[in-house]
């Protein structure tokens, strides 16, 4: 089930789940731990009850369900939570927004969005089997950082695991199409395996994943993604492991590693399709090494160590230590553009990888104060991101090194005066400096000169919220936030073509600052949980993602404005069954003439349609467990003298399904992503701006995933 509270919408900290892997399946019959659950993004050590905001937690057992349906994390948001656009099922996450903006995707609170040099592959570094839950926070914020403009995904992962007892989960997934062609099979073996002492506990797992390709619902294969990447016909090897270690009973020290690479195979290539004529991009049988190069590769490694101690001067620290370490390999091509020595030269194979190595400090205090009602939050994060781009065939640099470092300070109040009403009020202040050397453009922008620069922005964002419960079930509230970001630097700078530039000067790479206002109205009896949510989010120097006529993705400084609403309802009849859904309604705008004034919708890279989920679940004797849902996406048309009108989307419905039953053996399951075989286009691949030939796509048509998996 998707369990909704509230949460802060600027606060600081990482709680973990003190779970171990034993309790994999979540009972999602009850509501107390639900209640009793600390959404670690909020990093307050509050109950969520307590604090202004929109949380949406994806628990196991709902992970579990919509894994089995689409082993993609972006497909796994995009049913489950509301305002998080359509998945592109690629390896880019081109179009996939939530409330309208970029979400800043953690694992276990670090951060793995490359700001500087944005290859929209944040999604895809961390396999789901070793994930225990994700929270969704929604809106921009600060609650963690940079890059949060439209909220926060926290994938926490697998606890280690207490007792002295090995515990183990083995699993394992055969996907096909529905007519069992033999090029759309594919397999996935994972293994999760810890125990405890007094004093140390761990968890390690290992993941192979191997897709084959996708098959639309006429049994032909979805086409490739031929420049960005793709998730079929890859293969993803994965390992994780947590240690923590209590050297006495109010401290802890945890270690965590996840090293994640996933490369496509090369055994299939893309054949561009015809708009105009309705004919979808193809994939044929055959190497694509002559045409893009090297596959398409996803490579991610995360540490964090992270010390926590209860009663230290009356509350307790957290500290955290990361590295988040990045290389993104794209498939390439011979676009005379971009591929050319000099600008009279032949064109000729090239490629590029973005790399990025991200590392930080974030300290947190966190203390209540009985007496006065009153929870304070307090510390400092420090944050460096090293990122370039580079051609991978010639050896060139595309976009030069380029360091951001910010000094962050933070304080957050909470205060409830009396039982009904919560007051919340934070603040914190932003010292970044961005760090370019000199460097000279490649052939494409003039092989030009740009003196380096180290512009500095300092940016105090404020948050306030309240809560009033006027009943035991009914409550309402209000909050404002402002989050902070930087616009994808390394587009701006690689598109420098005229002399006598410096960084300094460049307007474009100012940073994006984002206010939110949200107002909510929920409703909570127990069997009965409702939510109503209004927000606007403005940016007055917004970043829009734009193809320019050779079809290469840029970056315009506009005002934005995006508003709309959410509402979700969960009923539950007794333990053995339930039933929900959920709508979200967004409209973003953007300043197309610099009056200041919006008049122009923003086209599907930069936000999502109108969607209903409705769901049913439930189990049967404790013995068969079962969810359909249905997914319906509305059309969208986009209106202004600056919106691409001939880009509109036209909708479609899908439904899935999922089984699964309890025996001796093990726990055995079917899952069918679009039961109905229903034929349609991808979200991304109907809006593209670029209307390319080779970007569009047709959705997956009806698949099967057999799983088992056995504790031990």
């Amino acid at each position: 089930m998707q369990s909704t509270m509230r949460t802060a919408l600027c606060a600081v900290g990482l709680t973990m789940s003190s779970a171990g892997i034993a309790q994999e399946t979540v009972d999602t019959t009850t509501d107390v731990a639900i209640e009793e659950l600390i959404v670690s993004a909020t990093r307050t050590g509050q109950p969520a009850t307590a604090i202004a905001g929109t949380v949406n937690v994806i628990d196991s057992e709902t992970l579990r369900q919509q894994a089995a349906i689409s082993d993609d994390l972006a497909s796994v948001l995009s049913s489950t939570i509301p305002g998080f656009a359509p998945s592109s099922q690629k390896l880019a996450g081109r179009g996939e927004t939530l409330r309208g903006r970029n979400p800043l995707y953690l694992i276990d609170g670090v951060p793995q969005h490359n700001a500087l040099r944005d290859g929209q592959r944040d999604g895809h570094s961390l396999d789901l089997d070793f994930v225990e839950r994700i929270e969704v926070i929604n809106g921009s914020n600060a609650i963690q950082g940079v890059g949060a403009t439209g909220g926060v995904v926290n994938t926490v992962t697998a606890s280690p695991v207490a007792g002295d007892e090995w515990q183990t989960i083995t699993r394992a997934r055969f996907m096909s199409a529905d007519d069992f062609e033999s090029d759309a099979f594919g397999y996935k073996l994972s293994v999760l395996t810890g125990r405890g002492s007094d004093s140390v506990d761990f968890v390690a797992g290992i993941s192979l994943h191997e897709r084959g390709l996708f098959l639309d619902s006429d049994g032909n294969p979805v086409g490739l993604y031929p420049t960005q990447g793709d998730i079929m016909d890859s293969t993803a090897l994965s390992l994780f492991g947590k240690v923590e270690w209590r050297p006495f009973d109010t401290a802890s020290l945890t270690v965590m590693v996840s090293d994640f690479d996933l490369e496509r195979n090369g055994d299939f290539r893309s054949v561009a399709g015809d708009r105009d004529l309705g004919i979808p991009t193809g994939t044929v049988e055959g190497s694509p090494a002559a045409d893009v190069g090297d596959p398409a590769r996803n490579e991610v490694t995360t540490v964090s160590v992270t010390y926590r101690q209860d009663e230290v001067l009356g509350g307790s620290i957290e500290a955290q230590v990361f590295d988040n370490s990045f290389r993104a390999l794209f498939e390439g091509g011979t676009f005379g553009g971009f591929f050319r020595l000099t600008p009279d030269g032949d064109p000729f194979l090239d490629q590029s990888a973005v790399v990025s190595d991200k590392n930080g400090i974030k300290f947190t205090f966190n203390r209540d104060f009985a007496d006065a009602a009153v929870n304070l939050s307090a510390g400092l994060d420090l944050f460096r991101d090293e990122s370039a781009q580079e051609l991978a065939q010639s050896g060139r640099e595309w976009v030069p090194e380029t360091s951001f470092e910010t000094i962050s300070p933070f304080l957050q109040l909470g205060w409830t005066p009396v039982d009904s009403l919560t007051l919340s009020g934070g603040v914190r202040h932003e010292n970044a400096t961005l760090k370019v050397d000199d460097y000279t453009t490649i052939a494409s922008a003039n092989s030009t000169f740009v003196a380096g620069g180290e512009p500095d922005f300092t940016e105090t964002l404020f948050n306030v919220g309240v809560i009033w419960r006027i009943t035991d079930t009914w409550s309402v509230y209000a909050a404002s936030s402002e989050g902070f970001t930087m616009p994808d630097v390394g587009r701006v700078l690689r598109a420098v073509s005229v002399p006598g530039e410096d960084v300094d000067s460049l307007v474009a790479v100012e940073p994006i600052v984002t206010d939110n206002v949200e107002f909510g109205v929920e409703f909570d009896n127990g069997p009965v949980r409702g939510r109503l949510t209004y927000y606007e989010s403005t940016a007055d120097n917004g970043s829009r993602l734009f193809s320019n006529p050779e079809g290469i993705f840029e970056v315009q400084r506009q005002r934005t404005e995006v508003d709309g609403f959410e509402a979700t309802l969960d009923y539950r009849f007794g333990d053995a069954l339930a039933v929900g859904g959920n709508y979200s309604r967004t409209d973003g705008q953007f300043d197309s003439t610099g009056d200041d004034s919006v008049d122009s919708d923003l086209d599907g890279l930069n936000i999502g349609p109108d969607r209903l989920n409705l769901y049913a679940y439930g189990s049967i004797a404790d013995t068969y467990r079962w969810r359909v849902q249905v997914s319906n996406l509305e059309d969208r048309n986009f209106d202004g003298p600056a919106a691409p009108t001939d880009r509109n989307f036209d909708g479609y419905t899908k439904v899935d399904v999922f089984g699964g039953w309890m025996t001796s053996f093990g726990e055995f399951s079917i899952a069918i992503d679009n039961l109905l075989n229903e034929e349609y286009f991808t979200y991304f691949a109907q809006t593209e701006p670029a209307a390319r030939a080779d970007t569009f796509f047709r959705g997956n048509g009806r698949t099967l995933t057999f799983g088992w998996q056995k504790q031990f």
